[in-house]
């Protein structure tokens, strides 16, 4: 199950679909709207990394990277280095 955090107006059901899609699809145009996280790893990540993608259960999505840190997740390699 995936969790949410900072929750929008959009239905959480309906937001972490399009999410999911953003992040399988590595798409750049999401990048800055969430940021997403793997929980085995706990590493994130913007929509857009190339990272290989993780399976949907292990996912939690969050609006900014601030968010993301406070729940004691750290940057891919790769977000560090933009």
């Amino acid at each position: 199950m995936i969790e949410l955090q900072e929750s929008v107006k959009m239905p959480s059901a309906k937001r972490d679909n399009q999410r999911w899609q953003a992040v399988t699809a590595n798409d750049a145009a999401a990048d800055g709207d969430f940021f997403y996280a793997v929980k085995t790893t706990g590493v994130y990540c913007r929509p857009s990394c190339s990272s290989r993608a993780p399976k949907r259960e292990n996912v939690a999505f969050y609006a900014t990277r601030e968010a993301a840190e406070r729940a004691g997740r750290v940057p891919v390699r790769r977000l560090e280095a933009r």
